[in-house]
């Protein structure tokens, strides 16, 4: 069996590699021609952690309270540890809602929930980026203020926004995914969320 490896963290006491696979890694011949390919498969979407198939178990996380002052760091440790007594083991960062704490984030990392990162944007009016200096420096930020999080799998451009390009929809190709792989080349980035096909071109089928 082949390993796709496009992910690397170091975690104690040894090393993991998760790949994002999206072609048919069992088929010897698949695999070959993916060598050379350009843009992602098509076969679907699933992790290989070490080399191990993963069957992702999980759910979308959202604000767990429209008023911030009273999500403190203690409930949102009971929310990831609640997530893995129900034996979860990925879940994602909903677009429309926001930028969780530090120890959310911790939580994940010593109780090994993977996290599929959406980007903090919706197709919706007002939600969308803006190509400008001050979005830019806040993608920036977000991913440098969260790349040392081991728990972080993929990152995806937005909620509920598919990629058209030609159509004002390419910015999450053309220049926030542009954004977010130039900060952080450890991970996987996956243009939006719903995309079936990923990417035409542009990456590399195995990395």
């Amino acid at each position: 069996m082949h390993l796709l490896s496009c992910c690397h963290h170091f975690l104690s006491p040894g090393f993991r590699t998760v790949a994002l696979v999206t072609i048919n890694d069992s088929d010897d011949a698949e695999f070959i021609r993916a060598l050379s390919g350009e843009g992602s498969g098509t076969h679907g979407m699933y992790f290989r952690v070490n080399g191990a198939l993963l069957v992702s178990r999980g759910a979308n996380f959202i604000p767990m309270d429209q008023l911030e002052g009273r999500l403190s760091n203690h409930a949102h440790r009971i929310a990831v540890q609640s997530a893995a007594d129900a034996n979860m083991n990925m879940m994602r960062i909903w677009g429309g809602g926001m930028v969780l704490p530090k120890s959310f984030y911790d939580a994940c990392d010593e109780r090994g929930i993977l996290l599929y990162h959406d980007l903090m944007f919706v197709d919706e009016a007002g939600h969308k980026p803006v190509r400008n200096n001050i979005v830019e420096a806040e993608i920036r930020h977000i991913v440098r203020s969260l790349a040392s999080h081991t728990s972080i799998v993929v990152w995806n451009g937005c909620n509920e926004c598919e990629v058209v390009m030609g159509t004002p929809s390419e910015i999450y190709a053309t220049f926030v995914m542009q954004i977010v792989g130039a900060e952080d080349d450890t991970r996987c980035i996956w243009p939006s969320s719903p995309s079936r096909h990923g990417w035409k071109t542009g990456v590399h089928t195995l990395d």
